[in-house]
């Protein structure tokens, strides 16, 4: 067999499925395109960012210095 044979044999077998291969292959492509090529969708830019939740810095506990017991003051 010469190389013209072997190249029209793997043109010629097995041509409806080669063809249905190249078709579908082409659409998938044409599909990819064309998602690619759209602007995004409108709800995605209208969406609000997620809302985060803080939470609040705790309060510093102060305790009071001791104060020195009250004594009455006496009369002279």
């Amino acid at each position: 067999m010469n190389w013209a044979t072997r190249s029209s044999d793997l043109i010629t077998r097995n041509w409806r499925e080669k063809l249905v291969a190249i078709v579908l292959a082409f659409l998938f492509w044409l599909l990819i395109k064309a998602q690619t090529e759209r602007p995004p969708m409108p709800y995605w830019q209208q969406m609000p960012p997620p809302a985060v939740q803080l939470t609040p810095e705790p309060t510093p506990i102060i305790i009071p210095a001791p104060t020195p017991p009250v004594v009455p003051k006496t009369v002279k």
